[in-house]
């Protein structure tokens, strides 16, 4: 048994007799290929990569701006929740506002912490 190439507008004829109401056992034996490969067609067909190049790559795209745009809403809802949490932790442990130019003090003053010969 030999391997034998398709082109892509002979397996889109087949595939197409097929959508018209061929049933594949006939359209195999009309085309001389058989039943298995017009199933892997189909399934090739199904999944697009038995598209042109031009097609195949237009999915692609698309399937990658899905993803972003996905990513895009989650890390929106991630960001949202991160603000709402900051917002509550705000109101409930304020800060002191520092004068303008000056870095905020990362440890808080500690009450009663004077030297005992300060005085």
């Amino acid at each position: 048994m030999s391997y034998k190439r398709h082109t892509k507008e002979f397996k889109q004829k087949v595939l197409r007799e097929i959508e018209q109401g061929g049933s594949a056992s006939a359209v195999a034996r009309r085309f001389a290929v058989s039943r298995q490969v017009i199933y892997e067609w189909q399934q090739r067909q199904r999944d697009g990569t038995l598209q042109t190049p031009e097609l195949q790559r237009e999915a692609q795209l698309d399937r990658q701006v899905a993803e972003l745009e996905r990513k895009v809403g989650q890390l929106t809802m991630e960001n949202e929740f991160l603000k709402k949490t900051l917002e509550c932790l705000e109101t409930r442990y304020p800060q002191e506002v520092a004068a303008p130019g000056s870095k905020p003090s990362r440890k808080p003053p500690k009450a009663g912490n004077q030297k005992a010969g300060s005085q």
